[in-house]
């Protein structure tokens, strides 16, 4: 239990995705009031648990814009934004959500005084200079900064756990196909002479970060105010190492099969016709960016002692 959330009013944007469902499980053991702000909720995910008649309320917004904001967050103590889309679609645009969206709940949060607003970013965005998610992440980092400067912000790196789209979607994957992608292998530059350099060893890496590990800390600096955190789990891995232990967990054994960046960006390219775009141009590039952080393992171990890896975690959700 952490005594400082006791009878605190809590707002959530964004609380119907992946974090946002661990979040409000979590924040369900403590005497406080969850307030839920989404626009797709479906009341057939069985993901929240009051311990009291009343504690979570669900706010459906058909369309975010500064008014409704400034009332749903009217008389709360603290503010999380885990608002984020991982591709574009109709409807949904990266500088809207990523910038526009933090920018409106930053206002809403100066004008009705509230002491505390964590705004959850990634990790890296404000290094990354040619992707448009990046950029649109980094964007509303700086936004809310300048309007409420005792904004707290993290970045996590990649996220595993129930219900995540990251090794759950190769799980899947891997069911029904033969073959898994090992995107950013070999890596393909050229010479003064424009002869191709070759560099087999060259991997994608990634430093997942367990998902209760990320709501412990979130929980833990929720009261905080003015930081910025990055944070990553306790191994880096490659992409051929994530599915070693999916494979192994499943009991399967499938193709490696590498697509360097360029090939991959050119597949991306006829993916992104599909419905679901389950790979785009945008997210290649982000692929080319490392997601590690040595001090982001040094900013978890500061509220989290043992954090959890990949290996111990993985059999218990796949």
């Amino acid at each position: 239990m952490n005594s400082s959330l006791s009878g605190k009013k809590i707002v959530i944007f964004g609380g119907s995705g992946f974090i946002g469902s661990h979040l409000i499980a979590r924040l369900c053991e403590e005497a406080c009031q969850i307030h839920i702000v989404t626009r797709g909720f479906k009341k057939s995910k069985n993901f929240f648990f009051a311990n009291d008649p009343g504690q979570v309320n669900f706010e459906t917004v058909d369309s975010y814009n500064q008014e409704n904001i400034n009332s749903l967050i009217k008389g709360c103590d603290i503010v999380f934004n885990l608002v984020g889309i991982l591709a574009e679609s109709k409807n949904s645009k990266f500088h809207f959500v990523h910038t526009q969206i933090p920018q409106m709940i930053a206002k809403g949060v100066k004008e009705n005084k509230v002491r505390n607003f964590i705004h959850v970013s990634a990790l890296n965005v404000n290094k990354i200079k040619d992707s448009d998610y990046a950029k649109s992440k980094y964007a509303g980092e700086l936004k809310v900064r300048e309007i409420f400067p005792n904004t707290v912000i993290v970045r996590p790196g990649v996220v595993f756990g129930r219900g995540d789209n990251f090794t759950n979607f190769f799980s899947k994957m891997s069911k029904f196909s033969p073959v898994l992608p090992l995107i950013g292998t070999p890596k393909i530059t050229l010479s003064k002479t424009n002869i191709p350099n070759i560099d087999f060893k060259k991997k994608v890496m990634f430093q997942p970060i367990y998902v209760g590990d990320l709501i412990h800390f979130l929980i833990c600096i929720s009261t905080k105010k003015n930081k910025t955190y990055d944070l990553t789990g306790p191994f880096i891995k490659s992409f051929d190492q994530i599915f070693d232990i999916i494979l192994s967990h499943k009991k399967r054994k499938r193709i490696y099969f590498p697509i360097p960046f360029f090939f991959a960006k050119i597949l991306a390219f006829f993916l992104e016709f599909l419905p679901n775009k389950p790979l785009t141009q945008d997210q290649v590039r982000l692929l080319m960016f490392d997601s590690v952080s040595n001090k982001g393992l040094r900013n978890l171990t500061d509220f989290v002692k043992t954090p959890s890896s990949l290996e111990t975690i993985v059999k218990n959700y796949l």
